[in-house]
């Protein structure tokens, strides 16, 4: 699952529990309801200001460099083999240019498989690499809600958190504690 499926899913998930909390919130009696803390976290933002998280972007910025080089070369060969064999398609009798015809499909055919191979591999490399970060993160966030009392801490996406006062983002602190922690 790609970092945007992720990021969308988790999204659809933080509106469901924003509904539950609306829902366990409204039941509350107002002077319990004073009581009630809530926070949120850019989780996307913090992953990229985390140095570890720089570290795995780095990393598979790069292996998406060699895929890329190696899916350039095969697409390179790919073109190559068109040109050919639209220069020669005149001289060549029809039983030629068909096998040639044919065996230029093949190789697109390889070259979109390559391609979504590479594409699904880096995907799941990502998915791995973030998995651990936002394990971490998640053991500093509820530390942090247990420690200044926070009754709610929302992820911050674009279709959850559409507004909140000064002071509810506790992303710089989670990125400050997770370097802590991890460096």
């Amino acid at each position: 699952m790609s970092s945007m499926q992720l990021s969308k899913s988790m999204g659809r998930l933080m509106v469901a529990l924003m509904m539950a909390a609306a829902v366990i919130l409204g039941g509350l009696s107002t002077a319990s309801a004073q009581d009630v803390k809530i926070g949120y976290v850019d989780m996307q933002e913090a992953l990229n200001s985390i140095e570890e998280g720089k570290r795995v972007k780095a990393r598979l910025e790069r292996e998406f460099q060699q895929r890329q080089e190696r899916l350039d070369t095969k697409q390179n060969e790919v073109l190559e083999m068109r040109q050919e064999l639209e220069q020669q398609a005149m001289m060549l009798s029809e039983e030629a240019r068909q096998e040639r015809v044919m065996a230029l499909q093949g190789r697109m055919q390889e070259l979109q498989e390559l391609y979504l191979q590479l594409q699904n591999e880096l995907a799941q490399q990502e998915a791995e690499a973030t998995k651990g970060i936002f394990d971490k993160m998640r053991a500093i966030i509820r530390t942090m809600a247990r420690e200044q009392n926070y009754t709610l801490i929302l992820e911050r996406t674009e279709s959850s958190v559409l507004y909140a006062a000064d002071g509810m983002n506790l992303t710089d602190e989670l990125v400050r504690r997770y370097n802590a922690a991890h460096q």
